[in-house]
């Protein structure tokens, strides 16, 4: 697959590839990675049918799957969020490090915030239930290997998960605030969460992702800042352009990694 343009960095200091695909000319190649068959058979028969995937082959192990890669480098793998040792989220690690255009989606039988949590942590494209309708599961992918980020969607649905990748990266950012000739002991004060330089947006904008990160439609957010809803897209237009992402959800996430807007998490 022919990919190009920017690369950013999610929570934690992890850093997605935002890949471009020229239009396709051969289809996306793909391959299983599953101990326990999770990709259904419904969903098999689904990407038979579908010009734009071939299923290359089906492993049980990480091992294998890296090994495989080796080989014949594949567009897209499919993997078990439970595959036994080393697992998914090592599996994950290691593409995102030796093969950085290999798409990587996490399937799994029971959704899990904690799986949610490690998949993205680990850069993963998507997040999917086996058991999500075929049609479905298929758009998913197709927009993981159009180089969107699906798995940002369910992250952004979980305040929980959200407030603990924004923890993360502030603490990452933190350790790598403090320089290296520096003894850590030296530091009397906590390092405190490390900001933008600038923010992009204005403080309507600001205040308008912050409500679209709450769950606000375009119309409750014109009722409760008393403006047109007009006014509304046009704001929710002029953030998307200057942060240089494709939709509200990426611009939610972008926001929360920056520390500009926060989700509260739930009390337990």
């Amino acid at each position: 697959m022919c990919k190009c343009t920017s690369a950013y960095t999610v929570p934690g200091g992890w850093v997605q590839k935002k890949y471009m695909h020229a239009p396709q000319t051969a289809p996306v190649r793909l391959l299983i990675v599953e101990r326990q068959p999770v990709v259904t058979p419904e969903v098999r028969a689904r990407l038979g049918r579908e010009a734009s995937f071939a299923v290359v082959g089906r492993v049980g192990s990480a091992v294998e799957a890296t090994r495989m890669l080796r080989d014949q480098p594949m567009d897209m793998v499919l993997v078990e969020s439970t595959l036994p040792e080393p697992g998914a989220v090592e599996m994950a690690r290691f593409f995102r490090v030796r093969q950085p255009k290999t798409v990587v989606v996490f399937v799994t039988r029971a959704y899990s915030q904690t799986e949610l949590f490690e998949a993205a942590r680990v850069g993963a494209a998507a997040y999917v239930r086996a058991s999500t309708d075929p049609d479905m599961f298929v758009a998913t992918l197709r927009r993981a290997a159009a180089g969107q980020f699906p798995i940002d969607e369910e992250v952004v649905r979980f305040p929980a998960v959200a407030a603990r990748i924004l923890a993360q990266f502030r603490e990452d950012s933190a350790v790598d605030s403090v320089p290296v000739e520096q003894p850590a002991l030296v530091r009397l004060e906590p390092p405190a969460a490390l900001g933008p330089l600038f923010v992009k947006l204005s403080p309507r904008e600001i205040e308008i992702l912050d409500l679209v990160a709450r769950g606000n439609s375009n119309k409750i957010i014109a009722r409760k800042l008393s403006i047109s809803d007009q006014t509304v897209k046009n704001h929710v237009s002029a953030i998307l352009r200057k942060l240089e992402v494709n939709d509200r959800t990426e611009a939610v996430v972008y926001a929360l990694r920056n520390g500009w807007i926060r989700i509260e998490t739930p009390a337990s």
